[in-house]
């Protein structure tokens, strides 16, 4: 169960799941690179991407350790010990940490609170969900393209770089076209993401524009009891009459205590 301390160095639901998914695409890395069956360029893909993704943990470190209420407590008490050293890309085992964290955090919140928090913040959970995505969708056309493209040996597409870029730009729907697939399984990779682009890319415009362009709150004026009915204006009326009967009271008790000193 998740102790009360680990509670308050958890962050928001959305970001403590996007953490957590990218501990697992990074364990599935680690042992993706041992397959056989894997081209060397689509192998320093993976190695490119985990090296990226360990700027993201490192940078997810400092963020828990500057925000703790505890510094001291969070690293040692809280797991900080073990996020620090998963970052280390030959200890990447030890983002389990991380997952089981989420499950606990999961399991005791509960479904309906999870739905919850996701519903509250949902543009929050979407943004994240989209980054998670993106990374992922850009890894595997990535890996994909080069393994089907080295059937042509006049491939457009033969190192890491290009693949990675073409991916890229593909995704952003940007399409410069100096990089492009030259077999039908290379261009069957390239009409998923095209599509995997346009519907990523959407959500992401989506929230910057609700971002900048909706208005914002006004603040709230706590001094001020808003009317919520005839029912909450009866009892403010309720607690005006008692208090007046109050003042009534105390007026009353020193009034008689004044006729007492003036006698008769």
């Amino acid at each position: 169960m998740t102790t009360a301390s680990e509670k308050k160095e958890l962050k928001n639901l959305g970001y403590e799941v996007f953490i957590a998914l990218l501990s697992i695409m990074s364990i599935v890395d680690m042992f993706l690179v041992w397959l056989p069956g894997l081209s060397d360029p689509s192998k320093e893909v993976v190695t490119i991407f985990q090296a990226f993704i360990t700027v993201i943990f490192v940078a997810d470190f400092f963020y828990r350790l500057s925000s703790a209420e505890s510094k001291s407590g969070y690293f040692f008490k809280n797991w900080g010990w073990a996020d620090l050293l998963a970052t280390i890309p030959t200890l990447r085992i030890l983002r389990f940490f991380r997952i089981f964290r989420v499950y606990r955090l999961m399991r005791d919140i509960g479904p309906k609170a999870i739905k919850e928090q996701l519903l509250y913040d949902r543009a929050g959970s979407i943004l994240y969900l989209t980054i998670f995505l993106g990374l992922l969708i850009i890894q595997t056309a990535s890996v994909l393209v080069l393994n089907v493209e080295r059937a042509n040996p006049d491939a457009n597409i033969q190192t890491p770089s290009d693949a990675i870029w073409w991916s890229y730009v593909t995704i952003t729907t940007v399409g410069y076209g100096d990089r492009f697939p030259t077999t039908n399984w290379g261009r069957f990779v390239g009409v998923l993401l095209m599509t995997s682009g346009v519907a990523l890319f959407g959500v992401f415009t989506s929230f910057l524009a609700n971002t900048f362009l909706s208005p914002r709150e006004k603040p709230v004026d706590e001094s001020v009891t808003p009317l919520e009915g005839p029912a909450a204006r009866l009892q403010e009326l309720r607690q005006l009459l008692e208090e007046q009967e109050k003042t009534t009271t105390t007026i009353k008790d020193q009034l008689r205590e004044l006729e007492k000193l003036i006698g008769p």
